[in-house]
């Protein structure tokens, strides 16, 4: 299904409400006889979230903390679904996925809905995105996948993309580029192990999981991220601990004594460590041969 270009474009501004309008509110639902005749009662089983919901994950405590509210008060304000194709009685959800789930967490078997079947599968998918994203609910691979799904499925440009949702086209272009990378890499944004400043030098890099693993365990800055993959190097290491003044002294003893650099590494906290000697020719290696020896 292609975009209508001529089509009004709703803008961050709208979201899900001006696609339902006054049905939305809780107010209307309930004091308007038109909207009345849309509600009714559906069985939790017989839905499912809409293929254009570009939220994928949801956050345990806010269901568990919605379904003791509708143990007590209902499912006050109901959802909006629309009937599959080719299926009787079997329903998507436009809005309300968040209260869906939390009901069948409080056992509830039926679920308030107005099923709006005027509405074009491609117009759902653009404010679904838009509300989620007025929100702030979507990590940003649930972003850049909202914004490819309308690239791919319903032929948008990125320019309709950013019109549509209020953002500007280099910000549609740099978070769909996010899509790219691995899967560890998205995980890292998914559960907020790492943000976007420290994942975008990772992308296109070929050695990306194992500059991943460097840059969560040494807890690298973004700009850090960025000399590290500017580098090329595989390797980070940490700034040189400052010997002890101890350690120091005791290396430029045995090196007057034996006439050999002597380096010490020691670790307190694991009360060891080790010498290493610097034998700049065979002479000196016999040497300490000898030494050792007797």
């Amino acid at each position: 299904m292609k975009k209508n270009k001529n089509s009004k474009n709703t803008g961050l501004g709208s979201g899900l409400s001006s696609l339902l309008g006054n049905e939305f509110e809780k107010k209307a639902i309930f004091s308007d006889s038109s909207v009345n005749d849309k509600f009714k009662m559906v069985p939790v089983e017989f839905i499912e979230p809409g293929p254009w919901q570009p939220r994928k994950t949801f956050d345990k405590s806010e269901i568990e903390s919605l379904a003791k509210s509708i143990k007590k008060q209902g499912v006050i304000q109901p959802i909006i679904l629309k009937s599959k194709e080719n299926k009787k009685n079997e329903f998507f959800i436009i809005a309300g996925e968040r209260r869906w789930r939390a009901s069948q967490l409080a056992k509830i078997h039926e679920i308030p809905s107005i099923i709006r079947d005027d509405v074009e599968d491609e117009k759902i998918a653009e404010l679904s995105l838009v509300e989620n994203i007025q929100r702030s609910e979507l990590n940003p691979i649930e972003e850049a996948e909202g914004y490819q799904s309308l690239i791919n499925k319903y032929n948008y440009k990125q320019d309709d993309v950013a019109q549509a949702v209020g953002k500007s086209r280099s910000h549609i272009a740099n978070i769909t580029r996010l899509l790219s990378l691995s899967e560890l890499a998205k995980n890292c944004l998914i559960q907020n192990k790492l943000t976007i400043g420290q994942i975008r030098p990772l992308i296109g890099h070929s050695d990306c999981d194992h500059l991943l693993d460097i840059i969560v365990k040494n807890k690298l800055t973004s700009r850090q991220v960025e000399k590290l993959v500017k580098q090329g190097q595989v390797k980070f290491l940490k700034p040189k601990l400052q010997k002890e003044i101890d350690i120091v002294n005791l290396e430029k003893e045995l090196l007057e004594i034996t006439g050999i650099k002597v380096n010490i590494n020691y670790d307190a906290n694991k009360n060891a460590g080790s010498i290493s000697l610097d034998c700049k020719n065979l002479s000196e290696f016999n040497y300490i041969i000898k030494k050792i020896k007797s």
